[in-house]
């Protein structure tokens, strides 16, 4: 089971941004702006926190930005990737730009991966680079990446087959196994 996102319809004119007004805490009053998404590279892609995606062999990818605040048993491929404080995800996440502040039971695979203080990772962290905050957790290794093509997302349905369960979180506490990657050779 495979979930794609299906482009938006372009709008016949440009839709302006709207202005609303938040209030945040008692007798104060913000002012936010809170750009409407266009069907552009910069539209967000959400899983709500009464979502949750499970099953065997299902890998979701988005080729924007997507930022995941429900419970997720799945292998995740996006360009850009914010684990919100609540979200649980249990498989391999890949994107070029990752940050962390809920829990990831897997590998992280990312140019640029960010564990913020409230995050909680258990799994090993390939990138280029890695920030960690005071107060995240993180059971696991980690690898400096020279190139990160070799990480980069898969933002494409190949035809290769999925992550064997190996490479796959398990619910009883075993910490995952790190995939191995095969290149082609010429010859």
């Amino acid at each position: 089971m495979v979930f794609s996102r299906k482009p938006d319809p372009a709008p016949a004119e440009a839709l302006q941004p709207q202005l609303r007004r938040m209030d945040r805490s008692p007798g104060v009053e913000k002012q936010h702006l809170h750009a409407v998404a266009s069907a552009g590279a910069d539209t967000q892609s959400v899983i709500g926190n009464d979502l949750s995606i499970e099953g065997d062999a299902i890998t979701i990818r988005c080729k924007g930005s997507l930022k995941v605040l429900g419970n997720i048993q799945a292998d995740l491929h996006s360009r850009e990737l914010e684990v919100g404080r609540e979200a649980v995800i249990q498989g391999a996440v890949a994107a070029e730009t990752i940050d962390v502040f809920g829990r990831v039971n897997g590998a992280i695979m990312g140019k640029h991966v960010v564990l913020h203080a409230t995050a909680q990772v258990d799994g090993d962290i390939h990138s280029h680079l890695l920030s960690i905050e005071q107060g995240a957790s993180f059971d696991g290794r980690s690898r400096r990446v020279a190139d990160p093509a070799e990480i980069a997302p898969q933002l494409e349905k190949s035809g290769a087959p999925p992550l064997p369960d190996a490479a796959r979180p398990s619910s009883i506490g075993v910490p995952p196994a790190v995939p191995t990657y095969k290149y082609p050779t010429a010859g």
